[in-house]
Parts: structure tokens; sequence; C-alpha cells
């Protein structure tokens, strides 16, 4: 989406005025204000235009920079400013493709040999301070700040790498507790 020139949009601004030797005079001096206000337009016009293209960006996350903040409040419960805008994005994404933080922890789980049983979030919102008076819930699980992960090792050796991938999945204000049993 590439707008057109500011000059461009000044001279449809133009057509829009009735034809006639009046308003050729009008515009043939560059200070009238029939001139100024379709000079005004036309840079106005044009600036919007611009920012369609932006609109376009910010409205899928894959993309955004500006509303990436308000992507993460929408899908994920909290902005997460920590990372950076594309481990954000990456977050985002999983979210985006219907995936869910115990399914993203069982399917690391499966990749490195692990059973995982049970992904609780056992914290209310409030007790995080993201509840206000008479809303119990005011933001999505996958904001709360611990998420407990409770694993059967079929191959212990890869404990490290297990825990490092979910807590690299998962948000940056999130704790992540795991329990290993037999």
């Amino acid at each position: 989406m590439t707008p057109a020139t500011p000059e461009a949009y000044e001279a449809a601004v133009r057509r829009l005025f009735p034809q006639g030797a009046y308003w050729d005079g009008q515009f043939g001096d560059p200070e009238s204000d029939v001139s100024l206000f379709a000079r005004a337009k036309a840079a106005e016009l044009y600036r919007f235009r611009r920012r369609m293209a932006d609109l376009y960006a910010e409205g899928r996350p894959e993309t955004a920079t500006e509303t990436l903040g308000d992507w993460e409040r929408v899908l994920l419960g909290a902005a997460n400013p920590g990372p950076s805008a594309p481990e954000r994005r990456a977050v985002l994404a999983a979210v985006g493709e219907g995936g869910s933080v115990a399914g993203m922890v069982r399917d690391a789980g499966r990749m490195f040999g692990f059973s995982v049983s049970d992904v609780s979030l056992p914290f209310r919102p409030a007790f995080f301070g993201h509840a206000r008076f008479g809303a119990d819930r005011l933001a999505d699980a996958s904001g709360f700040a611990v998420v407990v992960v409770r694993a059967s090792p079929a191959d212990g050796r890869r404990r490290a790498e297990f825990e490092e991938r979910v807590r690299a999945k998962l948000l940056a204000t999130n704790i992540v507790h795991f329990e290993y049993g037999g």
C-alpha cells in the first residue's frame, strides 16, 4: 500500500471543486484560501494513506511493532516488554496458532522424552494485582506469574534442555516450577 504523492492528492482535492473562471482564479493564486485548503487536505490525505500501510502491519501480531504490547495484552493477558520484539512475536505466533501453555509444555515434553502429567496455573490473578474490585479475572491464564509443570522423565539426561525450552516459550514474567515424579 504505497500512497500517491502529496501533489497527486492536491490535484484530486482540486478536482472536487466546481469548474469555472472563478475557481481557476482561486487556484491560480497559491496563497488563496481555496489553494491553502486544498494543500492542507492533501497533506492530511497523504498522512492518512501512509498510515494505512502501518495499520496493515499492526493488524497482524507477526509484523506489529507499535501495538505489540496490545497484542500481548489481548492474546496473553499481560504485556511482556522484557524480551526482544522477535521473541515476543514468536510467543504470540504460538498462541495465535491455537496453542496453549499446557499444549506447548506437553509438546516440549514429548520432544525431550518426558511425560507431562499436569500443567497448572495455581494462583488467581488478584494475587498478582491483575484484578479490580468486583472482577475475578482480567487476564488470561498465560499472563499469570507461576506455572507448575508435573512430569515423569523417560530419559532424565535431557532435563535441562526440556526446562530451558519451556522457559523460553513462556512469558518472561512467568515463574516456572518443575516437579518430577516416578
